[in-house]
């Protein structure tokens, strides 16, 4: 299992020669009661590993923890939301 590095709104892997091989970006939005998932970033040699999904999991651990929703922009978070029900429960619709 990966361990991951935590700042807040990012989750990350370095590699041996420390350079960062994944990452996932989820900045505070709507004064923090919601993370913005904007995106998941897997180098190509770690790509088919489930990398990404690890990334996405642990942040979706995070938010449960937190009490706070999830609003999935990239493109890998949106397709992860529409096919995993227990996320869907985590996301954030703009009442606005």
């Amino acid at each position: 299992m990966m361990e991951f590095e935590f700042e807040p709104g990012r989750l990350f892997h370095k590699n041996a020669e420390n350079v960062v091989d994944a990452e996932i970006l989820f900045p505070a939005i709507e004064d923090g009661t919601v993370w913005s998932i904007n995106s998941t970033i897997v180098s190509p040699d770690l790509r088919g590993q489930g990398v990404a999904g690890a990334l996405l999991a642990e942040v979706v651990e995070r938010a449960k923890a937190e009490n706070v929703k999830l609003r999935p922009i990239c493109s890998y978070a949106k397709q992860k939301f529409l096919r995993t029900p227990e996320y869907q429960e985590l996301e954030w619709h703009n009442q606005a």
